[in-house]
């Protein structure tokens, strides 16, 4: 699977320096370590998507991004990237000069390169500053030590004659300027003048000094003038979560952008290759090779001399010498993305033989060769439990790009559809949510969400008690709503205002006349229990989507795909209690919430104290007993 946060049209593309950028490389970069020392590099098709949108423009030729954020399993190349990324910022044509005219050509170390009418024409950045981080030394050089090998013995060593000065803790520029390696020590004051950064594997980077490093080279690059256009490079595999680090906190900006909650300039392009797999499926070789080849796509070597790419139904075909599988498909159709091919350096067969290692941990397997989140120990629901339970993908993906996500479960959701509701809530520094479930298939939708902000504004932030009430009232009026449990803290008022205008109508009640709606999830510990319980069973069953009309599975549970109500799901953390067991956040101050999840909870705790209340009703059926005659 392939995210790309924001998703760039081919439009978008064509006003890019990128396609330069892959043949300044191809042409004047080699490898720089491992087996593959001074062998010229050639770009598989992902990395090249990667380098054209690294270096979009807009309209007036200014970079769309000035953050670019690269998640891939381990033996990716990743650093490798970064260093390519290092030398064109420092010595190639890196930033828009003007739009090309018929004829144009640009012209280094005796190779041309000829644009086409109407692309980008680069120009150098003046006094380049280049900074490599990493968390301790020794790691700087998996940038640092392909840079060094390229200025001190590749095709770009001809410049030392011309004032490239090559030393093993820094490279001083022709023209000005240097590459710089850096870690916690060096890096943390202020002052620098950086116009690019490249830094390797942000998941490490956990320690509050590592932090400070990042946050302080970032603010550095706001000093560099307009006409640098500072930026930051980042590459890592998937965080372990809960340790608040560079990345995992990437990540949550990178998934706060794709559900809209960023209403400003983010400057932010995030680029994530992955492939979930259930841990149970994990002994099952077939299916643990067909995520890693999901995973690694063309860094994976094939077996068969073929390049492969991967369908949107996941099936994995060959393709031809044009790009094209039997069935005509290849990667210039929506949803293909590259598979294993002739140039992948990683074996898939001894990432497996790591895996099945008696001492390998499988949490480690899914972060670092899957690419995807494993699931803390304390997590109330996996990740393979949760990512089995989303549905409506494409209408989510759709509702992203038109910007319509608040409004996208009326896309799957009439009116007459019987539906319970979840209320839960907070009035500051939090969040507050209101959830829906369908009854015949368990679905669970997020009506309403109001979250506290991350930036200054959070302050002054207090939930919109009256958008909330207007949306139940809603709610109540306008769909078919047999029930609502809503936690009652901070919203006596509001909610008593739900169970006098609408309490009566409801076909189920929390406990009784004098609770119709309020449900305390703080009080009734044991209620709590066991609508926990009930959820997290259906969540161990496959997902039925029950037809209209059709009896309704007690234990279906899905969740639509929306990525806010996913994130409050995959947030929730168990801990256990005399009584049975609760969730809450990791931390009473963290920022991850889990307050749509809780909402998620009493609304299917509604559905299923319906659902047994309908089957209670129902008449018994007379039965005949055959009885032998004799």
């Amino acid at each position: 699977m392939h995210t790309m946060i924001p998703e760039l049209s081919s439009e978008d593309r064509s006003r890019s320096l990128g396609r330069l950028a892959c043949w300044w490389i191809e042409t004047f970069v080699l490898i720089g370590r491992g087996d593959g020392v001074g062998m010229p590099i050639v770009h598989a098709p992902e990395y090249v998507q990667f380098i054209m949108n690294c270096y979009a423009l807009d309209k007036h030729g200014r970079r769309r991004f000035n953050r670019c954020s690269l998640w891939r399993p381990k033996s990716c190349n990743k650093s490798g990237l970064a260093s390519e990324l290092c030398l064109f910022e420092a010595l190639g044509p890196c930033r828009f000069d003007h739009w090309a005219e018929e004829g144009e050509t640009y012209t280094f170390l005796g190779q041309t390169y000829y644009y086409a009418k109407g692309e980008p024409v680069g120009r150098p950045v003046r006094m380049p500053e280049i900074l490599v981080l990493a968390t301790e030394e020794g790691q700087t050089g998996n940038i640092f030590d392909s840079v060094y090998y390229n200025c001190d013995e590749g095709p770009l060593a001809q410049l030392k004659g011309l004032g490239l000065d090559v030393g093993k803790t820094r490279i001083g520029l022709p023209e000005g300027g240097e590459i710089v390696p850096s870690t916690s020590g060096a890096a943390s004051k202020d002052g620098g003048l950086e116009t690019f950064c490249a830094s390797d594997e942000t998941h490490l980077y956990t320690l509050p000094k590592l932090k400070r490093m990042y946050k302080t080279v970032q603010r550095n690059l706001a000093k560099r003038s307009a006409k640098s256009e500072p930026w930051m490079f980042e590459a890592t595999t998937y965080f372990r979560p809960g340790e608040d680090s560079i990345a995992e906190n990437t990540f949550k900006y990178a998934e706060d952008i794709r559900a809209g909650r960023i209403r400003h300039y983010a400057g932010l392009y995030f680029d994530y290759r992955y492939s979930t797999l259930a841990i149970e499926d994990f002994a099952d070789e077939r299916k643990l090779e067909h995520a890693l080849a999901e995973s690694y796509g063309s860094a994976a070597e094939s077996h068969d001399g073929k390049n492969h790419v991967i369908l949107p139904d996941g099936s994995i075909e060959p393709v031809d010498d044009r790009g094209m599988t039997a069935d005509g498909m290849s990667l210039r159709d929506p949803g293909v993305e590259p598979g294993p091919s002739v140039d992948g350096w990683v074996d898939l067969h001894g990432i497996m033989a790591q895996i099945y290692q008696p001492d390998s941990d499988v949490n480690d397997s899914i972060r670092y060769f899957l690419n995807s989140r494993a699931s803390s120990q304390d997590s109330w629901l996996t990740e393979s439990d949760i990512q089995s339970h989303m549905v409506y993908r494409g209408l989510i993906d759709k509702a992203i790009e038109t910007r319509t996500l608040e409004t996208a479960w009326q896309e799957v959701i009439g009116t007459t559809d019987e539906i319970t509701l979840g209320f839960d809530g907070s009035v500051s520094n939090d969040s507050t949510a209101l959830v829906g479930c369908r009854v015949r298939d368990g679905l669970l939708f997020l009506i309403h969400l109001d979250q506290c902000p991350d930036g200054p504004e959070k302050a002054r932030w207090r939930v919109d008690r009256d958008a909330f009430d207007a949306m139940a009232r809603r709610m109540f009026r306008d769909y078919n709503v047999v029930g609502c449990f809503a936690d009652a803290a901070f919203f006596e008022a509001m909610i008593g205002g739900w169970e006098a205008d609408y309490g009566k109508a409801m076909k189920v009640w929390s406990r009784g006349s004098q609770t119709m709606m309020r449900f305390y999830t703080n009080n009734w510990k044991l209620d709590m229990t066991r609508a926990l319980q009930n959820a997290h069973t259906g969540f161990q069953y496959d997902y039925t989507d029950v037809p209209e009309g059709e009896t309704p599975e007690p234990g279906d549970i899905g969740l639509l795909a929306d990525p806010r109500l996913v994130a409050h799901f995959r947030n929730a953390r168990r801990r256990e209690r005399d009584f049975g067991y609760l969730i809450f956040k990791e931390q009473p101050k963290s920022p991850n919430k889990i307050d749509a999840c809780m909402a998620g909870v009493l609304a299917y705790a509604a559905r299923q104290k319906y659902l047994n209340h309908q089957n209670e009703e129902k008449p018994q059926e007379n039965w005949a007993i055959p009885v032998r005659v004799y």
